[in-house]
C-alpha cells in the first residue's frame, strides 16, 4: 500500500485531513509518529473549522517543514526551496481541485454549526475528505521523489 492510500485509509479510521497525511509521513521525517499527529490535530478542517486552507495541505506542507526545514538554520538558499516546494504544492493540489480552501472544496462554512451539522448529514466528511487526502498525499509524495 503506498502513502496516499494509507493517508486515505487513516482519514477513513475517523482522524482528521491533516492527521492523516502526517501519520502517514511521519517515518519520512525523523520525528515521533504520535507527536506529529498531536502537533496536526487543531489544523483539520481548514484550521480549527474555520475553511481556510485544506487540513490536508497543512499536514503534507508540515511533513515538508519536518524533514526539510532543520536544514534552514542560517541558510535562505533551504528556506526558499522549502517555501517553493510549499508553494508547488498548493499549486497542484489548486490545479487538480480549483481552490485550496476547505470551505470552497466542501461548500460548507464549518465554523457555522447549522452548516457543520448539514455537512456531517450529507455525508461530504466521508465521501470528499478521503479523496483530497489522497490527492494532497500523491502530490507529496511526488514532491518527496523529486527532490529526494
Amino acid at each position: 500500500m503506498d502513502r496516499s492510500d494509507l493517508a486515505k485509509g487513516y482519514m477513513e479510521a475517523n482522524y482528521n485531513c491533516a492527521q492523516s497525511v502526517v501519520k502517514a509521513f511521519a517515518a519520512e521525517t525523523g520525528m515521533q509518529e504520535n507527536d506529529l499527529v498531536h502537533l496536526a490535530f487543531p489544523f483539520g478542517a481548514g484550521l480549527g473549522r474555520q475553511g481556510f486552507v485544506c487540513g490536508a495541505l497543512s499536514g503534507a506542507s508540515m511533513v515538508l517543514g519536518a524533514k526539510y526545514g532543520k536544514m534552514l538554520q542560517g541558510k535562505e538558499a533551504y528556506r526558499e526551496k522549502l517555501y517553493g516546494l510549499t508553494q508547488e504544492l498548493l499549486e497542484r493540489f489548486r490545479k487538480q481541485n480549483g481552490t485550496i480552501l476547505c470551505k470552497e472544496l466542501l461548500n460548507f462554512d464549518l465554523s457555522k454549526p447549522e452548516e457543520l451539522l448539514r455537512a456531517r448529514e450529507t455525508g461530504v466528511f466521508t465521501t470528499k475528505c478521503p479523496v483530497f487526502v489522497h490527492q494532497a498525499a500523491e502530490i507529496l509524495e511526488e514532491l518527496l521523489k523529486e527532490n529526494s
